[in-house]
């Protein structure tokens, strides 16, 4: 009996790996905010909800895919039924007059490497209190206008206004 019970065991143990678990939000959350595009896409092939969030009224991982200009990222959570018209605080205050879309984001991204020289971003970001080693190292990248811009016209095409 007790063999059996072993050998179900070992049996169960080995399929785990196999068949997985359901990622929590946190994990694509994680995943989306450290720019991770490889690894957002591994969780959401394994069933991560695309519209995980920070708090129920906090940003959502498109928020971030957005903000840090990854267009990649904001295709693949949309593709997968994020939700574009969400709208969002950082700090998830509910009822905040602050909540914003990603589309939003996106664009105040644009307009910021584009009125702010590559030389200066960093610093102008760290003063304002947006020291996010994604962002930091999205807004300083010399192709981040082009890829901002590309963010905004896919955001563009499904957001309602």
């Amino acid at each position: 009996m007790k063999f059996r019970f072993f050998l179900f065991f070992a049996l169960i143990l080995l399929l785990f790996p196999v068949l997985g678990c359901k990622p929590t939000p946190a994990s694509l959350m994680t995943a989306v905010k450290a720019d991770n595009t490889e690894e957002a896409k591994h969780l959401i092939e394994k069933g991560a909800d695309a519209n995980s969030r920070t708090s129920p009224t906090g940003w959502s991982a498109l928020h971030y895919a957005a903000r840090d200009g990854n267009v990649e990222l904001v295709l693949l959570l949309l593709n997968a039924g994020a939700d574009p018209n969400y709208s969002g605080t950082m700090e998830g205050q509910a009822g905040s007059a602050s909540a914003l879309k990603p589309l939003v984001l996106a664009r105040v991204s644009l307009d910021l490497v584009n009125q702010i020289p590559a030389s200066r971003i960093e610093e102008t970001l760290r003063q304002n209190g947006l020291d996010d080693p994604s962002l930091l190292k999205s807004m300083k990248d010399p192709t981040a206008s082009d890829r901002y811009q590309k963010v905004v016209d896919a955001l563009a095409k499904v957001t309602r206004d």
